[in-house]
């Protein structure tokens, strides 16, 4: 396969259960994308990313997704949080960094409604594996910065941690430090980071909220771009059906997994790191492609 790229959003659970189901069904279709060279993920993507190139059996991830939330704890949000993303987009005017930083605002000031020690038991319950896949890589913001920062196997940063960073939504969850610094969720200048794939050949994007924001270039506008560099890009946007359920894009519910034509099956027993299958996605130029996440 030509290089392949893979994006995955920020819209935690119910994007994790769409992504999952849109790749369960490709396969079903004898769409494999398991072959390319790296995948990137954002936020959510972080997570599903992650389990994708673990070597943890398909039918096992998909599964998983019928008790997705057994370990989520409900939340309630103060509105005034979202005025504040919504100042950060004002503030940032289109400039990527500077609504990173405006989201690190955010977060000095509301903190978070999750503890840390129940953040880290969701996104250990969300993991299938402890270790770095060698061809996953985990996108996250500097709240202080607002820059973009790629973490993989060599960055000595645990998956964990880096997973926790990349879908650390501000004012929700906690945000993670490491390395003298504080990190956030980095969905939130982007649409779906789609840009990292610049480089190669053959890439797909999945991006379960797809829009752009005050400036922020949609979904779409990234992947015009992308095929204006002569790469050939391929962009998933859920349909209406699914899109039913982004009101409340944090609460745990099978449905948009069970969409895309397949039932949720029973999970079977949990046993982390099992092996199953060996996925290497794009990402080298000239290479077999990423999967963009």
């Amino acid at each position: 396969m030509a290089q392949e790229k893979r994006s995955w959003e920020r819209p935690g659970v119910t994007g994790m259960g769409w992504e999952i189901g849109v790749l369960a069904g490709l396969l079903d279709e004898g769409v494999d994308l398991r072959d390319a060279d790296t995948v990137f993920g954002t936020s959510a993507g972080s997570f599903v990313g992650t389990n994708y190139t673990s070597g943890t059996g398909w039918e096992i991830l998909f599964a998983d997704q019928g008790q997705a939330g057994d370990n989520e704890p409900v939340m309630h949000t103060d509105p005034a949080v979202y005025e504040g993303w919504a100042q950060a987009f004002i503030a940032g005017a289109g400039d990527p960094e500077a609504v990173g930083a405006g989201f690190g605002r955010v977060v000095r000031t509301f903190g978070a409604v999750v503890d840390i020690e129940t953040r880290r038991a969701v996104v250990r319950s969300r993991l299938r594996t402890t270790q770095w896949p060698a061809n996953m890589r985990v996108a996250l913001t500097d709240a202080g910065t607002g820059q973009l920062r790629l973490l993989g196997p060599d960055a000595g940063v645990p998956s964990e941690t880096a997973t926790a960073a990349s879908g650390a939504v501000p004012g929700i969850w906690p945000s993670v430090r490491f390395g003298g610094r504080e990190w956030i969720d980095a969905g939130m200048v982007s649409a779906a980071n789609a840009t990292l794939a610049i480089g190669h050949d053959r890439i797909v994007v999945l991006a379960p909220m797809f829009e752009g924001h005050a400036g922020i270039p949609s979904s779409q506008d990234d992947v015009a771009h992308l095929n204006r560099t002569g790469a050939r890009a391929f962009l998933a946007v859920p349909d209406a059906a699914a899109r039913g359920h982004r009101p409340q894009p944090l609460r745990p519910d099978p449905r948009p997994c069970r969409r895309r034509g397949r039932p949720t099956p029973r999970p079977p027993p949990r046993h982390r790191d099992q092996p199953a299958v060996d996925l290497r996605h794009a990402g080298k130029p000239g290479g077999d492609g990423p999967l963009r996440g």
